[in-house]
C-alpha cells in the first residue's frame, strides 16, 4: 500500500481518543476533557463527571501536541497479541495542560530517551484490517527542533 493509498484508507485503532489527519504524516489531534466548574484537565473522553469536584458538565478539549517524557520503561517482553513490536519504550508523556497520557515513544534507540526530553505527537500504522484499511495510533516521537 502506497502512502497516498495509506492516507486515503486509515481507520484509528480506538474511535474518539484523536482527531485523523488527511495524511499519515499529518499531526492527530489528541482529545482529553476539561470540567467547565472547577476547569480540571482529563486525558481522556470518557469521564462522566469530574474527579476532581464531581461536576457532570465535562467539555471535549484537544490536548496539545507536544510535551516532554515524565517517566519511561524499556519493553522488552511481547505480549500475545501485541500489535508493537518487542522491545519498545513505553512512556508516560506531559503535556502543556497539565496531564501525562501513556505511548510508546518512536522514532529513537531505545538508549536515546531520557526524562524531560521533548516530545511531540505523531501517527503510525500498526496492521491492516479487513477491508485492507490502515488501522493507525498515536504516538510520540522526538520534537523536531
Amino acid at each position: 500500500m502506497t502512502t497516498a493509498d495509506t492516507a486515503q484508507h486509515m481507520v484509528p485503532l480506538r474511535e474518539g481518543m484523536f482527531e485523523m489527519p488527511d495524511t499519515i504524516e499529518g499531526t492527530p489531534k489528541l482529545f482529553g476533557q476539561r470540567c467547565t466548574a472547577c476547569k480540571e484537565v482529563f486525558n481522556t473522553t470518557e469521564r462522566v463527571y469530574c474527579a476532581n469536584c464531581s461536576e457532570e458538565a465535562l467539555e471535549r478539549i484537544t490536548l496539545g501536541a507536544r510535551g516532554t517524557v515524565f517517566s519511561y520503561t524499556i519493553v522488552r517482553q511481547q505480549l500475545p497479541g501485541a500489535l508493537v513490536q518487542a522491545p519498545y519504550v513505553m512512556a508516560r508523556v506531559k503535556l502543556p495542560e497539565g496531564v501525562t497520557v501513556q505511548t510508546i515513544i518512536t522514532d529513537i534507540e531505545l538508549e536515546e530517551v531520557t526524562i524531560g526530553m521533548a516530545v511531540e505527537i505523531c501517527l503510525k500504522q500498526l496492521t491492516e484490517d479487513d477491508e485492507q484499511r490502515a488501522v493507525v495510533n498515536f504516538f510520540f516521537r522526538p520534537a523536531k527542533a
